[in-house]
Formats: C-alpha cells, sequence, structure tokens
C-alpha cells in the first residue's frame, strides 16, 4: 500500500501523552490555558469522559467564540483486547450557559470523517490512489487501538476570528504499523468540522509558526515510495498547513517531489531495474519532455543506497530523495537514440499530482 508517515514533536502548547488506562476518570489531571469565571462551574469530567479513562490533560481556550472558555480533555482508556492496548480519547466540551451545563462538542473516538486526504488537495499520499482503494470513513481515534494524543495547540489560520484545534495522534494495533493523524477542527457556529485531516504512518509532528492572527502549522512526517520496505522510509520531508484561498485548511506547501510519470520496471522486482514510460500526466513537469514508451535508465547524479529500491527499481526512490523545485536530469532511451531531459520537479500538491489516476494495477509507480 502506497504510504506516508513520521517524525518531530514539536509545538506550541503541546502535550506528550503516555501511560495506562484503569481507575476513576477524575484521576491524573492538570489543565492549562484560560480560567474560568468563578460562576461557571468546571466541566464534569466523570461524566465527560468514557467509563475507566484516566483524564490526562485539559486545556482551556476560546474556540467557538463563547465568553466562556471552551475545554479540551484528553484521557487515555484501560486495557482492552488480548493484547491490552490502551485507547486514547480527545473531546471538546461547551459551557452552554441557558441549560447551564458543559455539553460534547467534538469527539475523537466518534467522528466518522471521511479520511479526506485522498483524492484532494490535502493528500499526504504518493498518488491519487485508484477510486476502488479508497477506505471506507474511519473514527480519527480507535477505541480498540493503542493510542496517544501526542501534540494539542490552538491555531487562528488566515486572520480568522477564533482559533481552531489542532493536534496529533498516533495508535498501535499490536503490529509493526503505528498509524498517526494530523487534525484540525473548526468550531464556526459552535458546531465541529473536521477542516483538515492528514493520516499516515507513524503520525507526523509540528511547531505553529507565526503569531497574531496568521497562523500556519509546519509539519514533518516520513515518506515511503512504494517500492521502500515498511522499516526503511526513504526520507523525512515538510509541510505546511495553512488557509487557502478558496479551499479553507489545506496543505500550502510540501516538499516531496512530483516528476508527473507512471513507471513500470524493464526487469520486476530489481532494484537496478530502468523503467519504461506507460503514462504522462498533463500538465505536469514531465509533460513536454518525455512520451509512453521512453525508458528512463539513470537520474544523473542520483544518490546510490543499499537501501534504495528494497521493493522495486532504485530510481524511484532516487528521485524522492529530490526536493520540489530542484531541478533533475534524466538519462532517456527513446527508440534507438539516449537523450539526457532535464526538468524542475513539482511538488505533490501541484494540481496535476492530485488529478492523476495510476492505471490500477501495482506494478506501475508514481512519480
Amino acid at each position: 500500500m502506497r504510504r506516508a508517515a513520521v517524525f518531530v514533536v514539536l509545538a506550541v502548547l503541546l502535550t506528550s501523552l503516555a501511560g495506562c488506562g484503569g481507575g476513576s476518570s477524575k484521576a491524573n489531571t492538570s489543565s492549562t490555558g484560560s480560567s474560568l469565571p468563578s460562576s461557571v462551574p468546571k466541566p464534569d469530567l466523570a461524566r465527560i469522559v468514557p467509563a475507566n479513562y484516566v483524564v490526562k490533560k485539559v486545556w482551556y481556550a476560546h474556540l467557538t467564540g463563547q465568553e466562556v472558555s471552551d475545554a479540551v480533555v484528553s484521557s487515555k482508556g484501560p486495557a482492552v483486547g488480548e493484547l491490552g492496548l490502551h485507547p486514547a480519547e480527545l473531546q471538546v466540551v461547551s459551557w452552554d450557559s441557558i441549560a447551564e451545563r458543559w455539553n460534547v462538542i467534538f469527539d475523537a473516538q466518534k467522528s466518522k470523517e471521511l479520511q479526506q486526504q485522498y483524492e484532494t488537495t490535502i493528500s499526504n499520499e504518493y498518488v491519487t490512489f485508484p477510486p476502488d482503494t479508497v477506505p471506507a470513513p474511519t473514527p480519527i481515534l480507535d477505541r480498540t487501538a493503542e493510542g496517544d494524543v501526542n501534540q494539542v495547540a490552538f491555531v487562528r489560520f488566515g486572520r480568522e476570528k477564533n482559533a481552531d484545534l489542532v493536534f496529533t495522534t498516533t495508535q498501535s494495533y499490536g503490529g509493526s504499523g503505528v498509524p498517526g493523524n494530523l487534525v484540525v477542527v473548526g468550531f464556526q457556529g459552535g458546531e465541529a468540522s473536521v477542516r483538515y485531516l492528514w493520516f499516515g504512518d507513524g503520525g507526523a509532528g509540528f511547531r505553529v509558526v507565526g503569531s497574531g492572527s496568521n497562523q500556519t502549522v509546519a509539519a514533518s512526517a516520513q515518506y515511503w515510495t512504494p517500492v521502500d520496505a515498511h522499516c526503511c522510509a526513504v526520507r523525512s520531508y515538510s509541510f505546511v498547513v495553512g488557509s487557502g484561498a478558496e479551499q479553507g485548511i489545506t496543505s500550502l506547501r510540501d516538499n516531496r517531489p512530483w516528476l508527473g510519470l507512471f513507471v513500470k520496471a524493464e526487469r520486476e522486482n530489481e532494484a537496478n531495474s530502468p523503467v519504461r514510460v506507460v503514462g504522462v500526466v498533463p500538465s505536469s513537469p514531465a509533460a513536454a519532455l518525455f512520451r509512453e514508451g521512453d525508458v528512463i535508465t539513470a537520474l544523473v547524479g542520483g544518490k546510490v543506497s543499499k537501501n534504495l529500491g528494497l521493493l522495486g527499481p532504485a530510481l524511484v526512490d532516487q528521485i524522492a530523495l529530490l526536493k520540489a523545485g530542484a531541478t533533475a536530469s534524466f538519462r532517456v532511451q527513446r527508440g534507438s537514440a539516449t537523450t539526457t531531459a532535464t526538468v524542475r520537479l513539482g511538488s505533490l500538491i501541484d494540481p496535476s499530482a492530485q488529478s492523476a489516476s495510476p492505471p490500477n494495477d501495482l506494478s506501475v509507480y508514481a512519480i
């Protein structure tokens, strides 16, 4: 499966969670942020969080625009299943001044928002999945998995009046994979809405950039191409999340490279195999220079490493080691002639990359 993943833990107003569940939901609490008016009671955590969850931390922040700060509550669950995993939970509660009670307005274990990275400009995947491989909606935090909420911050994007909640998660199901999310939740009108959702192996770390009312999130994760074994991401990469002109909260920058070709190894499962072009993506950096049937034999000056191309041609990883905006030269065999094609690489968030639909063939790679 094509995937992306992990790294960096650094943020404004962050917390790192670990430990086990069990016990009272009132135990082990701490809080930070705005204080509540004396006339408003603190949230009844025993009623709000799931039974037997240990509350880890409570933050107070103005998310819904009301006079009373909203509360963000993270907690850890008791052991579940044969593996004894401890699920994590994150909830946002808001004070109802008319009913005089706290109401849960966001619950990460119950949210069934679609994994929005598929087929959108916020994709963290290598290239758009074929339609029949898009997964079903899933909760942001799974109550059957080992879970952690790693970072929490309150960010004002694009001069917006209220801050959004930004947080990261990681989850393990007992195997080698540790998927995670970077999530932005907005609360316009008092209702929660997932405005951005990144998903990848290992999760992502972030830091808040800027001040006042025009902030962005600088994030980092690890990058696997389809020819990488699960043990060995080809490199780490960075991306910036912020307010787009017409797309709401989206990926503004991503330094993973995009050439715009679908290729297939001339010799399957061999790291030193050339690759044959089986498709050229319109309007991509490659569109004016490559044709179907071209054979790329080398990246000029490409990195050589024993960890490249563990499950396929090393050329795929050699290109991935470059960054968006870099200039790359390729040795190309076209019929009986050998030429050099020099291209300025795009980014995986470019429109041509986001609209690219690869053949439903796992032996075809997008580069």
